[in-house]
């Protein structure tokens, strides 16, 4: 007769260590909302109804989506997990910086 022990799933908790690591990237991903919410007042005014609104949703949508499901992904996973989910999130959203950017120039730039 064999006997199973379960062993109880730890909670998850972010350390001091972890929640620096947060707030690091979290400042990291603020500049880049802050930007995008910049682009989504001033652009409006330069472009008036040519205006792709869908890009600049999408580019305050991107940096939020990406930290919170680095937040949640990384919260079983050692620092160095969860300081390389944030960094990946972030790259995501360089990508999509840059994307809507070039976007911009090439549809929109008036020489």
């Amino acid at each position: 007769m064999t006997t199973e022990t379960e062993i109880p799933a730890a909670p998850w908790r972010y350390g001091w260590p972890s929640v620096l690591v947060a707030a690091v990237f979290g400042i990291l991903y603020a500049y880049v909302l802050w930007q995008a919410v910049e682009d989504l007042i001033q652009l409006p005014a330069q472009f008036g109804s040519v205006t792709p609104w869908w890009l600049l949703i999408l580019d305050i949508v991107v940096p939020v989506a990406a930290f919170v499901v680095a937040f949640f992904v990384g919260r079983r996973r050692s620092l160095g997990g969860r300081a390389l989910l944030f960094l990946v999130g972030l790259a995501l959203v360089a990508c999509s910086t840059v994307s809507s950017i070039s976007f911009f120039y090439t549809h929109f730039f008036i020489a």
